[in-house]
């Protein structure tokens, strides 16, 4: 038979009076909020920051924009992990929101936040949108689309190929594309823009760690 409940001593009621509002007051002042612990959104991303293969990251990316509850803290979360991407985030979200077929990904908040399906621009109409890449001697070229250069979303389709070409052929593919517009940079009146490609392609090249010798600028006459 036992006895009624033993008490605390004083002290050690007043200690443990004290640890429980500490955990109280540790919980309500998380920074991460309810939002991101529910959502997985800080893991989902950070899960993605952690994967050594393009296309696994590219997969655990996608989860991650349907984790995160809204544009902002997508954003905020791919933030902390710089380089993650090969370019800037809003970029991006706006060229993944663009091109992913998973309606799931397509209608979650962050690229329901970039993607509007009931405009759409006239026949005729080019977007107002403006690329600005460096080329291969680090000189910031403005690409606005034209009759010649097709966008998608808010990047030229060559630098989206060339994205998808790490995806599909790896390092083979980007440095094949980046040799392929290093030829073409003399040209008086797309060397520019070739330049900024092949900039763009050994900028992948980079991010998906390849082995490859740079190109002889010199030889290239810059």
């Amino acid at each position: 038979m036992t006895g009624p409940p033993t008490a605390l001593p004083p002290r050690r009621l007043v200690a443990a009076a004290l640890s429980a509002v500490v955990l109280v007051l540790a919980a309500a002042c998380d920074p991460q909020g309810d939002d991101d612990v529910a959502t997985g959104c800080e893991a989902a991303v950070r899960e993605a920051s952690l994967a050594s293969e393009v296309a696994e990251q590219v997969r655990l990316l996608d989860a991650a924009l349907v984790a995160c509850r809204s544009y902002a803290a997508f954003t905020g979360e791919l933030a902390r992990y710089p380089g993650i991407v090969g370019y800037d985030i809003s970029t991006f979200v706006a060229l993944r929101c663009d091109r992913v077929t998973d309606d799931a990904v397509r209608t979650a908040p962050t690229c329901a936040a970039v993607i509007d399906p009931t405009t759409t621009l006239p026949p005729t109409t080019l977007p107002d949108v403006v690329f600005v890449g460096d080329t291969l001697d680090g000189r910031p070229i403005e690409i606005r689309p034209s009759a010649a250069v097709q966008f998608v979303g808010e990047v030229p389709a060559t630098v989206q190929q060339t994205v998808d070409i790490a995806l599909e052929s790896g390092c083979e593919g980007v440095l094949a594309q980046r040799d392929l517009w290093a030829t073409r940079i003399g040209d008086p009146e797309t060397g520019d823009e070739a330049s900024v490609y092949a900039q763009h392609a050994q900028n992948v090249a980079n991010y998906i760690q390849c082995e490859s010798e740079p190109l002889d600028l010199a030889a290239l006459g810059l």
